[in-house]
């Protein structure tokens, strides 16, 4: 979700319980409804704390699986560009293949995976190149210690990628289910539902307003940020975006010819 669209959704939900709680006003009776209005006042700050402790903790959540989902893909990025180091000492012929194979590997990750990830899936693409290093690095013959070393090496950095590419992948699934945000949603209603219960002819319009609509603005812009954290691969303003990866492309990608093109499809 864009920035704009965050802001008209705020505003509008914001908009619609100001409403809603001015209509109530010029209805309700001179005190309000609630002929004790320090219970109903206890009872709103109940409401409010549970539905806060239970958005905040949904939020660290959601954050960190934020951050681990940028990490993994920083993981796997450095990863690859260790690969295409260690591939350097390789026999020349099966060196180049790898180097090769982890270009249009990166390139696929980039321009085939990281837009199926918007809805939580893989990349059959990348697959196939996972599939094809593994075969190409299972054909190469080392032939003296420093080769014996970067193969043993190799393997060290693959598992690397590998859990790199895993993580990234486990995160871009929705991390909060549906019963949770069934909680948030009724937790929202219910708090905004209660304050427009309170309204009273004797504070003024003004007043009355404000305080619904900054606990109304408040509270939207708590879920909205939920559904960002939750979805880190969205494509929206902040989601992340495989800037290592491309980084990674820059360092290993020296001009040569490859078996793929600029999207990673073979050729």
């Amino acid at each position: 979700m864009s920035l704009w669209l965050a802001a008209v959704v705020i505003a509008g939900v914001a908009g619609a319980a100001v409403a809603t709680k001015l209509l109530l006003r010029r209805r309700a009776p001179m005190g309000g409804w609630f002929t004790d209005s320090s219970r109903g006042a206890g009872i709103l700050g109940v409401l409010g704390t549970m539905f806060s402790v239970v958005l905040a903790f949904v939020i660290f959540l959601a954050l960190q699986s934020y951050q681990r989902a940028r990490a993994d893909s920083a993981v796997e990025a450095v990863a690859v560009t260790e690969l295409h180091a260690i591939a350097e000492f390789f026999p020349e012929s099966s060196g180049r293949l790898l180097q090769s194979d982890l270009i249009c590997y990166a390139r696929a990750v980039i321009a085939d995976e990281w837009p199926a990830m918007k809805d939580g899936h893989d990349s059959d693409l990348v697959q196939s190149w996972i599939d094809r290093l593994h075969h190409d690095v299972a054909t190469a013959v080392p032939s003296d210690a420093r080769q014996e070393a970067a193969y043993a090496q190799w393997f060290d950095e693959e598992s690397m990628r590998r859990d790199g590419r895993r993580g990234r992948l486990v995160e871009s699934a929705p991390f909060v289910p549906l019963p949770l945000w069934i909680v948030l949603g009724l937790g929202a209603t219910l708090v905004i539902s209660y304050m427009c219960a309170q309204a009273d002819r004797r504070e003024g319009a003004v007043i009355q307003s404000i305080t619904i609509g900054f606990v109304t603005a408040l509270v939207t812009s708590g879920l909205l940020v939920v559904a960002f954290l939750d979805r880190p691969y969205g494509g929206h303003s902040g989601s992340i975006v495989p800037t290592e990866m491309r980084r990674t492309i820059e360092l290993i990608d020296r001009g040569e010819a490859v078996p793929c093109d600029a999207r990673g499809v073979p050729v």
